[in-house]
């Protein structure tokens, strides 16, 4: 029985190893589409990995409603947000701080605007908690919303911030 156990001590990290983690490695520039399909396998909400690195944990993601990115302990993770009723910013923001509470975490301070590349207004703010610094930010317009939060610990999230803010500034929904 020792021996059993002896042998799978030493195999099992070795197996996990030649698997993979269940991610798969993005080149910079991979287009990331979140949320339901629609007519012609279209998803409604778009972001772009700027720099080769960063891996879709597959465990994590259903990109019919959230896609999950990590980079040297740095996770960003989008979800979609389909709403009841009427959306907007200011909205989604404080209903995402209550979530994010409920995690442990807390939103510092009051959002600030933020626009995309592609002209789409939102709010973002920095994140903190459980030893990780970050950000969240919303997106919002009547009929769907994203809300994506990035962290990590406080030097690997420094050092890849850049990279954050190009996927955050890079979100797009589809008409």
């Amino acid at each position: 029985m020792v021996l059993v156990l002896l042998i799978l001590g030493l195999m099992l990290p070795l197996v996990d190893k030649a698997l993979g983690s269940g991610g798969t490695a993005l080149a910079a520039g991979t287009v990331i589409a979140v949320g339901t399909e629609r007519a012609g396998g279209v998803r409604p909400v778009t972001f772009t990995v700027p720099a080769a690195g960063w891996v879709l944990d597959e465990a994590r993601s259903s990109l019919t409603n959230n896609a999950e990115l990590s980079r040297d302990e740095v996770v960003f993770n989008l979800n979609v947000v389909i709403p009841l009723g009427s959306l907007d910013d200011r909205r989604l923001w404080n209903g995402f701080g209550r979530i994010v509470s409920m995690g442990g975490g807390e939103l510092r301070g009051g959002p600030r605007p933020i626009t995309t590349a592609h002209g789409m207004d939102g709010l973002t703010g920095p994140l903190s908690g459980h030893g990780r610094i970050g950000s969240g930010t919303v997106f919002a317009r009547d009929d769907l919303g994203a809300e994506i939060t990035a962290s990590g610990p406080p030097e690997a999230y420094r050092r890849l911030a850049g990279q954050v803010r190009a996927m955050v500034l890079s979100v797009e929904f589809a008409p």
